[in-house]
């Protein structure tokens, strides 16, 4: 059988590892908090503690993602989703804040295959069809942004509706 010395190493790996695992979900919760808020370079702390915690965490990468896109680091954040997808690439929402950091950077390409795998994911996301439309709007292929614009309407994207209306589409 085990020694008492090995079955108190399992136990202390297991504590430890379950301890550090809710200490870094503490501090995404923490740095959702902040973010909320609009109190960003706080939720970036909480959350660079979250990563360094638990480099596995989808929603530490994603958090700390989402808020360095609020501070306009995009590349950053972009660096930070790449991870988050690596640990959950069925997630349409890491797809569709890294295609608003292309977009930002106006890698308009990248935005839109990000924009189309997240609907590809989650075929009614409402956000993801309205910026794949201002992207496409952007790569001055009106026909695709209408068309678009049109199904994040239809999906109740309020945007869509006053995006189609400033930009002439006749209604269907």
């Amino acid at each position: 059988m085990f020694s008492l010395s090995t079955v108190l190493l399992f136990s202390f790996l297991f504590v430890s590892a379950n301890v550090s695992a809710e200490s870094a979900n503490e501090h995404v919760r923490r740095g959702e908090s902040w973010y909320e808020k609009g109190q960003y370079r706080e939720s970036l702390a909480e959350l660079e503690l979250a990563t360094a915690k638990d480099i596995h965490s989808f929603e530490a990468w994603y958090a700390h993602g989402k808020t360095l896109y609020e501070l306009g680091e995009y590349q950053a954040a972009i660096e930070d989703f790449n991870k988050a997808i690596e640990i959950d690439s069925s997630c349409e929402r890491a797809r569709y804040h890294r295609g608003r950091c292309y977009a930002a950077l106006k890698a308009f390409d990248k935005a839109i295959e990000d924009f189309s795998r997240a609907i590809r994911i989650k075929n009614d996301y409402d956000k993801a069809y309205f910026s794949r439309g201002k992207a496409e709007y952007e790569m001055k292929d009106s026909e695709k942004a209408i068309k678009d614009m049109r199904k994040a309407e239809k999906f109740g994207n309020r945007e869509a509706s006053v995006w189609l209306e400033v930009h002439g589409a006749e209604p269907r």
